[in-house]
């Protein structure tokens, strides 16, 4: 039951600019248990994750506000399991040489089968994190990033919003997940993408985003890019 947000503006823009969007995101979403954000740092992805509420991270009182980056994505933790509540099940899941990060909303149905052939690599217990090294090893075989997070839900199965971001700047978002769905509009110079909050009553729009124009959902079984125009 997490919430996904994908920003992405023509010019660096620093994190301070999409807080009051987080803010009300946590507040009107159901994601309150962990929060984190990834973005554009030179030739890597930045990453920052907490295990708590946004609203109390003590890193939005210093350094982080003033990160700056034309990309960034946002992940508002809401675990199908409360004993996943910890930093290393928050998300998004970085990669080791800071290529790229990933977030999941929703549930993979062949998690439980598949977890042994990745137990020596995951550090929490959420299903995401299989997702994470599945995606990890299918991006190492040299498939295109698109392609490898469609494969990831064709393997896995289930319900799921999954968002992605490159050190080369590709911001993707995919949307399999009937009860939240997924939109993409504009703000502004800003390209969004967002999960609606599991609330199909256009609550995503007029409690969050009322400014919010171009807005279209995000459907189908292919991953779409944020940032190359609706």
């Amino acid at each position: 039951m997490c919430e996904i947000l994908a920003v992405h503006w023509p010019s660096p823009k620093p994190f301070r600019n999409l807080l009051s969007w987080a803010n009300k995101i946590e507040h009107y979403g159901l994601g309150s248990f962990g929060w984190g954000v990834a973005w554009l740092d030179g030739e890597r992805v930045g990453c920052h994750r907490f295990p708590g509420r946004l609203r109390v991270d003590p890193a939005l009182k210093g350094a982080m506000l003033e990160v700056r980056s034309t990309h960034f994505l946002v992940h508002f933790r809401r675990p199908n399991k409360l004993s996943t509540v910890q930093l290393a099940d928050t998300q998004p899941f970085r990669d080791e040489a800071k290529q790229f990060v990933f977030c999941h909303n929703g549930s993979f149905t062949r998690e439980p089968e598949l977890r042994p052939w990745y137990a020596s690599r995951l550090q929490g217990k959420a299903d995401s994190e299989v997702g994470f090294r599945m995606l990890e090893d299918v991006l190492a075989s040299g498939r295109a990033a698109g392609d490898a997070v469609s494969e990831l839900h064709s393997v896995l199965g289930g319900r799921a919003n999954i968002g992605f971001l490159s050190a080369a700047g590709e911001l993707l978002v995919f949307n399999a997940y009937p009860q939240n769905r997924m939109w993409r509009f504009r703000s502004g110079d800003a390209e969004l993408a967002c999960t609606e909050l599991h609330s199909s009553d256009s609550s995503l729009f007029t409690l969050v985003f009322p400014e919010a124009a171009e807005r279209r959902q995000v459907g189908g079984v292919e991953a779409v890019a944020v940032g190359v125009g609706l």
